[in-house]
């Protein structure tokens, strides 16, 4: 088995054994230096909306992420504690609960304080982007959102927290 990971600078190649990167390095697999810059981070895909979360999770996955999803905010709480997602990207006009105050839950819980949220929603006016700001959100992207630009920024986001 094998899989292609790349950064900005160099491509690394894991083979079963071996991870081979383009500057010709050679490291063991027990090399997790090697092994963490070439991780892609973990995604829970939260929102309402299952064509929305579909699409995103069928682009995270095809682009080598492991994806988890969840269609409402008791589901994303749980899914959250559960897998532990590097990157939480929330909808905020979800019913019963929407992505601030859920945001809020997650930045009280010990374990995902830390994780970084994106919120991916229509709602991106200055009024939602403050209060997705005061909620501890990392970013506010407005729907619909690219491909290309969503990777970029979570490129961007995740190489300053590794």
């Amino acid at each position: 088995m094998w899989g292609l990971l790349g950064s900005s600078n160099k491509l690394t190649i894991c083979f079963r054994e071996t991870v081979m990167t383009s500057a010709g390095e050679n490291t063991r697999d027990g090399d997790q230096d090697a092994l963490s810059k070439a991780r892609l981070p973990s995604v829970l895909i939260v929102d309402d909306s299952r064509d929305s979360v579909n699409i995103l999770s069928r682009l995270f996955g095809n682009h080598g992420y492991e994806v988890h999803v969840a269609y409402d905010w008791a589901r994303a709480l749980e899914t959250a504690k559960t897998h532990l997602p590097d990157i939480i990207l929330l909808d905020l006009g979800m019913p019963e609960m929407d992505g601030i105050h859920l945001a809020l839950l997650l930045r009280e819980d010990e374990q995902l304080k830390d994780k970084l949220l994106v919120a991916v929603t229509g709602y991106a006016d200055d009024m939602h982007r403050q209060q997705c700001e005061a909620a501890g959100f990392d970013y506010v992207l407005p729907k619909p959102v690219a491909w290309a630009d969503l990777k970029s920024i979570i490129d961007r986001l995740w190489s300053k927290r590794k």
